[in-house]
């Protein structure tokens, strides 16, 4: 397995000119990769992001997500759906350019749209047509999609991996499987473990996320039985850490992330892929801080 860092926890507008370094303590921390924002990226800032990683010896993965009021795939209104599919178009084509295989997120539908109802018929297969669409696309460019089911209260659509694996077998394409992650779990699922060995199958990504969105290890949302059913289920790819604080502007009043989850920003980093690593026994000698 390895282990990627996201880079949302410092920006969600990458630049080479500006994250450079980061790049190379990111490096140094011991990650063998990063993760993207590939949606609102420049393509000519991902075809240099492509070349500095090479440079770096670091692999990558990338990350997209839909505004609902520009873009939703599960839209009754065609022009969003299409709007949608043009926005994963480009994220597709800057994860080729940044050397990634994998585009992963909540794609779904589009995010801070709810309907006070669960997921209609007709919702559900405009999801599926769009992203059966998306998935040919990314197909044809060697790209994999990694559909992420999040918790109930930033999306109604699909919350659960059962759900997910049902929505990615109606979409019936061989390089788009879901992305597991252990904050939304925490929140959604009776058995965490369970769920995940259930969805093997179609398991593409993994994010560590904290249940406070903090540092891995640090609360209760990534156990050591996380790790385990990984190993059981021969999981070989990317474990990428999912965490925020407030760093991002734009992401505070969307995430709700009201307080710093760390006692320094690079916390969920540095302390993050130890512990990743230790549960992994490849090594580490540096424990989260349990006690904040």
């Amino acid at each position: 397995m390895k282990i990627g860092m996201n880079l949302l926890l410092w920006t969600d507008q990458s630049k080479p000119s500006e994250h450079l370094t980061l790049l190379q303590s990111i490096k140094q921390w011991g990650f063998d990769g990063v993760e993207f924002a590939a949606d609102n990226m420049d393509s000519a800032d991902a075809r240099a992001f492509g070349l500095i990683l090479k440079e770096l010896g670091l692999g990558c993965t990338a990350i997209a997500a839909l505004d609902a009021s520009s873009a939703d795939p599960a839209s009754r209104d065609r022009a969003l759906r299409q709007a949608a599919l043009q926005t994963l178009k480009r994220a597709i084509d800057n994860t080729k350019s940044l050397g990634a295989e994998v585009l992963c997120g909540p794609l779904f539908q589009g995010l801070g749209r709810f309907s006070g109802h669960a997921p209609q018929r007709d919702e559900w297969d405009y999801a599926v047509e769009t992203l059966r669409e998306a998935g040919e696309y990314a197909g044809s460019v060697g790209v994999k999609l990694a559909l992420e089911p999040i918790n109930r209260f930033e999306m109604y659509m699909v919350n659960t991996l059962a759900d997910g694996v049902r929505f990615v077998k109606q979409i019936g394409l061989p390089n788009v499987g879901l992305l597991a992650d252990t904050h939304h779990g925490n929140i959604e699922e009776r058995n965490v473990p369970e769920a995940w060995r259930q969805a093997a199958a179609h398991i593409v990504h993994v994010h560590i996320s904290e249940n406070d969105r903090g540092v891995p290890g640090s609360g209760h949302a990534v156990p050591k039985e996380i790790f385990e059913v990984l190993t059981e289920i021969g999981y070989d790819g990317w474990l990428t850490i999912e965490a925020f604080g407030q760093q991002v502007p734009g992401l505070i009043s969307r995430l709700h992330l009201w307080r710093d989850y760390a006692n320094h920003p690079d916390d969920a980093a540095r302390l993050g892929v130890q512990y990743i690593r230790q549960q992994l026994g490849y090594g580490g000698s540096v424990h989260a801080n349990r006690s904040r």
